[in-house]
């Protein structure tokens, strides 16, 4: 492979992992993905020589089995390439080899979902690769389907759900015991009701409190940022708008001209994740930086979003282009290697606290839907316990 496709396969790495980070999945899983996709891109430097050749399923069969972890390899990869056919940067993912033909009670609850249950063939899709597993689960161990127990069951769903986040798990979890409820109740085949029996581990809806930045990290962020490109004008612009505004990555490039109002320094939010849109004040350094990124920085464009990307056909960016130039800045200013743009909204909460916004004039600004979400903000108000608590001065 050439030193020109190979920093190609980098950048798509770097860019497919700062998505997961985005969706919330777990620093573990992260942590597995990386170090797999850094061997896969070390593999495929020796083996393949054209940037078509490395997602087919022949160079994927080979990567697999030079390590111990065959499915976890296997779906790095494939996450990767999805990503990438998402992206229209490859033609195709990675073809899956023909399936093995599933035993008729598998394929009668598989027509059962759609016939009965009116399920999507999405959905059903996807009950059918947790069925499949399982059925391969049952050989490996030569069990009969009708003599299994719940501590086999419990087995196999902890293997299967290991490399999935927590979200993913909950849904995999409710699609295998529809399966055990129907092998129960409609065909008889087992002697339990094992849906009421499968064990679930405690999941908790925030296992530690948000991260952010201190004023001194802050500072050190925006003195370190050079104006003098495009792409820096552009990163600019969206550092302050994260920080200043608390706006998701997903908001920020969702942003179109028409949403700014200079006159009023006022901004439209339109696209939030909980779906109300709202209009917020734009502070005067942020109206400012926007103002420059236009004048200096954004390419000549009849698209009528904000931030495009800074190399033709300079098409929008997307928020994975969002996360990748800010952590880029984070990087370059030495902040915490783990520090995201995600820390940057938890900072502009943490400072909305210290001013003495209320709880839920935050919620609104921040476009929560849930309370609960905006509540975990209190956690790192470290400042207000000790006035609070202690009768401190701030």
């Amino acid at each position: 492979m050439n030193d020109k496709d190979s920093e190609r396969l980098s950048l798509a790495v770097e860019q497919y992992l700062l998505q997961r980070i985005e969706q919330g999945y777990r620093d573990t899983d992260i942590i597995s993905q990386s170090t797999i996709l850094l061997d896969f891109q070390v593999f495929v430097k020796k083996r393949v020589k054209e940037w078509d050749a490395i997602f087919t399923l022949e160079i994927l069969q080979e990567f697999m089995h030079t390590g111990n972890d065959i499915s976890r390899r296997q779906g790095a990869v494939r996450g990767l390439a999805n990503f990438l056919y998402q992206e229209k940067r490859i033609p195709r993912p990675i073809p899956r080899k023909s399936r093995a033909t599933l035993s008729k009670i598998f394929q009668d609850y598989l027509h059962y979902c759609t016939t009965a249950r009116y399920d999507t063939q999405k959905m059903v899709e996807h009950i059918r690769r947790i069925l499949e597993a399982f059925n391969q689960y049952l050989k490996r161990n030569n069990l009969k389907l009708s003599k299994v127990t719940i501590e086999q069951i419990d087995t196999f769903d902890q293997e299967y759900n290991a490399p999935y986040a927590r979200q993913s798990q909950k849904l995999n979890r409710n699609c295998f015991r529809g399966f055990l409820r129907y092998l129960y109740h409609d065909r008889h085949v087992i002697k339990r009701d094992f849906a009421t029996l499968l064990e679930v581990p405690r999941m908790y809806h925030q296992t530690k409190p948000p991260c952010f930045l201190r004023p001194g990290e802050i500072q050190q962020l925006f003195e370190s940022m050079t104006n003098t490109t495009p792409s820096g004008l552009r990163a600019y612009a969206m550092v302050h708008i994260a920080y200043t505004m608390g706006l998701r990555p997903q908001e920020i490039s969702k942003l179109t001209l028409d949403d700014i109002a200079f006159g009023k320094a006022e901004m439209r939010v339109r696209y939030r994740k909980a779906g109300s849109p709202v209009t917020m004040p734009i502070p005067q350094k942020t109206l400012k930086a926007i103002a420059a990124y236009l004048v200096g920085g954004r390419p000549e464009n009849n698209c009528r979003e904000l931030f495009l990307q800074c190399h033709r056909p300079f098409n929008p960016v997307k928020s994975w282009n969002v996360c990748s130039a800010i952590k880029s800045c984070m990087r370059k200013a030495g902040l915490p290697e783990e520090a995201t743009t995600y820390w940057l909204r938890h900072s502009h909460a943490q400072h909305l606290l210290e001013a003495g916004a209320s709880i839920f004039e935050i919620k609104e600004m921040l476009g929560h839907e849930d309370i609960e979400a905006t509540n975990a903000y209190l956690h790192i108000h470290l400042k207000l316990m000790r006035r609070v608590i202690l009768g401190e001065p701030v």
